[in-house]
């Protein structure tokens, strides 16, 4: 009996209490804020990384577009076709990085309403799948920035797995990418509309300057 005793009281002994549960909870809570705090650190970093390269591309485009417009004027065809495909081939560029930065950003605030462990499942797996996403088209033009993001990816796909298995919270695949494509779907109809706003067309201008010829 006494042996039967001993054993039930180290079994109570080993099992946590209800307030070392609570106590573990709120530890495991400051420390994903303090995780999730780091990563989006370093998605600003990317992002401000992003949004200088874009910028370089803009001149460039501006400077481009100046001199497909002059060799319209000139009548000079082949050369203003030239330019004209160089110049398609720097908006591709330019929409993939506005892509990539408003998806960061979508991302971005998506992490910061991130408060209870709980919340992982709906925000850090499809933040992960945008991620990880964005990086397969930047590794092509912007190496650096792919493989950070790569990181980035990484490192919200192992706190996912870390505090599933520490909460038991299934994570639910499916929803998760369907979410992350739905940010990735948002940030490309976003940079379509940006770029269609602020950057001119070439066949308007060609048009345009044929109808001056034509008038003079």
């Amino acid at each position: 009996m006494v042996d039967g005793f001993i054993d039930k009281w180290t079994e109570k002994k080993q099992q946590p209490s209800f307030i070392s549960k609570i106590k573990d909870a709120g530890k495991q809570s400051v420390g994903l804020r303090k995780q999730i705090s780091i990563v989006l650190q370093r998605i600003e970093v990317q992002k401000q990384k992003l949004n200088n390269a874009q910028s370089r591309f803009e001149k460039r485009d501006a400077a481009l577009f100046q001199r497909t417009v002059k060799a319209l004027a000139e009548r000079d065809t082949m050369r203003a076709n030239v330019l004209a495909g160089e110049l398609a081939e720097i908006r591709k560029v330019e929409k993939m990085l506005m892509h990539a930065s408003l998806a960061l950003e979508s991302v971005s605030l998506r992490l910061n309403t991130v408060s209870e462990l709980g919340d992982v499942v709906t925000v850090l797996a499809p933040a992960a799948g945008v991620l990880n996403n964005i990086q397969n088209g930047m590794s092509g033009i912007f190496p650096e920035a792919g493989r950070e993001l790569e990181n980035i990816g990484t490192l919200l796909t192992d706190i996912v797995s870390t505090t599933h298995n520490d909460t038991g919270v299934p994570v639910n695949i499916g929803t998760a990418s369907l979410e992350a494509e739905k940010i990735l779907q948002e940030a490309e109809t976003a940079a379509e509309s940006k770029l269609k706003a602020q950057l001119p067309e070439i066949s308007t201008t060609a048009s345009t300057q044929e109808r001056t010829s034509v008038e003079t």
